[in-house]
C-alpha cells in the first residue's frame, strides 16, 4: 500500500489541525473514514506535504531527512500502525526537496508543488471541524498489536540493511540514550543555524567550485531531482595524464533545496542567485 497520489481530487476535506503558521488540512474518503486522534482512522494530513497517517509507522526517517525541520511528532494513541505520527507542523517551510518522500519506508508521503495543488473534487463535508481531542495520556498500543498491523500493510520496504546494522552496533555498545539524544539535538541546532545562513529556493541555484570538488558523488546521491551530473576532466601531472570527475549542476532542474550543500564533504558547493 502507499499514499493515494490523487487524494486531493478523490478525498474530501474533513477537518483541520493547528499548524505553526497555518491550519493543516485533513483528508478522508468520507466522514466515516476519519474519526480523530485516539482512534484507528486518521486519514491523510497535509496538502503540499501529504502524509497518510493510517500508513505511517513512526519510522522517523522523514524527520531526520528534512533539511528545514517541517516535521515533529504528534501522539496518536490507539492507532494500530503506530502511537505517534510525523506531523507537518511547519508545512509552509517545505522547500519541495522530496527527501522525506524518498526515505519513507512505507511510501506514506507525497510532496506536491504548491503550483500543482488542486481543490478537492470529492464532495466536501458539511463542515470542517477541528480534529478530535487527544485521548487520555498514558494509553499505549501493545507492541504485538502494532507489529501485527504493520505486517498486514503488505508494503515493499526500501533497503535499510545499513540502518539495521548500525542500530545493532549501537545496541551492543549500550551507549547512554541521553548522550545520543543530546548529540541529535546539537546536530539539529547546527543544521538549522546553517540553513538560516543559506539562500535557498527556486530563485537560487547551486554552484560547484571545481577546484575543491573531489568527485565523491555524494551530491549526486542526495539530489532528488537528478540535477547533478559528473563531468570528466583530463588532468596533467608531472609524469602521467589521468581523468577526474567533477560535479556539474543542471540549471533547468535545480530547485535550490540546498541538500547538495549539506552532502558535500569539502564545502565545494554554494548557493547563488540565478540573476
Amino acid at each position: 500500500m502507499m499514499i493515494d497520489k490523487n487524494f486531493m481530487t478523490t478525498y474530501a476535506k474533513v477537518a483541520t489541525h493547528d499548524g505553526e503558521s497555518e491550519p493543516i488540512q485533513i483528508w478522508a474518503k468520507d466522514n466515516d473514514a476519519y474519526t480523530g486522534i485516539g482512534t484507528d482512522k486518521l486519514g491523510i494530513w497535509g496538502t503540499v506535504v501529504g502524509v497518510d497517517f493510517d500508513l505511517c509507522i513512526a519510522d522517523g526517517a522523514c524527520i531526520d531527512a528534512c533539511p528545514v525541520d517541517v516535521f515533529e511528532w504528534i501522539e496518536t494513541p490507539k492507532h494500530p500502525a503506530s502511537d505517534k505520527k510525523a506531523i507537518m507542523i511547519r508545512e509552509g517551510d517545505c522547500i519541495i526537496c522530496r527527501a522525506c518522500e524518498e526515505v519513507c519506508p512505507v511510501d506514506a508521503i507525497l510532496i506536491t508543488d504548491p503550483g500543482d495543488v488542486v481543490d478537492s473534487a470529492a464532495p466536501a463535508a458539511e463542515e470542517a471541524p477541528t480534529e478530535a481531542p487527544a485521548a487520555e495520556e498514558g494509553i499505549e498500543t501493545p507492541i504485538a498489536q502494532v507489529e501485527s498491523s504493520v505486517m498486514s500493510l503488505n508494503y515493499a520496504p526500501k533497503p535499510t540493511d545499513w540502518l539495521d546494522k548500525m542500530n545493532e552496533v549501537l545496541a551492543k555498545e549500550e551507549l547512554p540514550s541521553t548522550g545520543i539524544e543530546k548529540a541529535k539535538s546539537m546536530f539539529k541546532d547546527l543544521r538549522k543555524e546553517t540553513l538560516d545562513s543559506l539562500s535557498r529556493g527556486n530563485e537560487y541555484i547551486a554552484l560547484v567550485d571545481e577546484d575543491k570538488c573531489i568527485g565523491c558523488t555524494q551530491c549526486v546521491y542526495f539530489c532528488n531531482f537528478a540535477s547533478i551530473d559528473m563531468i570528466s576532466h583530463h588532468l596533467d601531472a608531472r609524469t602521467i595524464e589521468f581523468e577526474s570527475k567533477k560535479a556539474q549542476i543542471m540549471d533547468d532542474t535545480c530547485t535550490g533545496c540546498t541538500l547538495c550543500v549539506f552532502a558535500c564533504p569539502v564545502e565545494a558547493i554554494t548557493m547563488e542567485n540565478r540573476n
